[in-house]
């Protein structure tokens, strides 16, 4: 696995092969001289702004470091929220899955940013962002299961949306995994859930249970 240091491996690769001075990358990167040289001497943590730029002057695409980044940022080091949020968004836009997934299952552990990881997971989810947000609400409801929470029932509500698919037995199983969190969801979500459960239950002809739910 690559660590961040290999982001400083390139910086004072591509400085010698242009033969930059600290200075002038800083220039060329705008990004402050005292700031980099504390970057680079492992003293400073860096935002993904300055990895975007960074990454952008020595000529590789955006996101080659993202991995490395979460490894050091987030799971080596006790992770920030001020730069987890923007870095699972920077990831989710460029469907680096892997890279959520790897920081997500270290972050969770200790519960410290479920609420914000469930709101950044409802930001997905408006955006389309689906896969990302999957993710994130299995997550989050696992962290949860104990806790009978809203919170938890509307996870189980996404998860049961996100994974519809056009084969009506794994949209049964779906259905069948999301039910017994309706009663927690508040009223009107519940409405919609109770359509979207009756539906999938219609169309493999489970009348018993479409009239149940209405």
């Amino acid at each position: 696995m690559e660590s961040v240091p290999t982001i400083k491996i390139h910086i004072e690769k591509y400085m010698r092969e242009n033969d930059l001075k600290l200075q002038h990358f800083s220039d060329i990167t705008g990004i402050n001289v005292g700031t980099l040289s504390a970057i680079l001497k492992g003293s400073r943590p860096m935002s993904m702004n300055q990895l975007n730029q960074i990454t952008f002057v020595v000529g590789l695409e955006k996101g080659y470091f993202y991995k490395s980044y979460g490894v050091e940022s987030f799971i080596e080091s006790a992770p920030h929220w001020r730069r987890l949020e923007p870095y699972l968004y920077e990831c989710a836009e460029l469907s680096k899955l892997d890279c959520i997934q790897q920081v997500i299952t270290h972050v969770t552990d200790d519960r410290s940013y479920i609420e914000e990881l469930f709101e950044v997971a409802e930001g997905f989810f408006a955006r389309g962002l689906n896969e990302a947000a999957l993710i994130l609400y299995e997550c989050v409801a696992d962290s949860e299961k104990y806790q009978h929470s809203e919170r938890l029932a509307l996870c189980q509500y996404r998860i049961f949306l996100l994974n519809k698919t056009l084969n009506k037995f794994d949209n049964l199983n779906a259905a069948v995994k999301f039910e017994p969190y309706i009663d927690k969801l508040n009223e009107e979500v519940q409405l919609d859930a109770i359509k979207d459960l009756a539906n999938i239950y219609a169309s493999i002809s489970l009348w018993d249970k479409v009239l149940e739910l209405a």
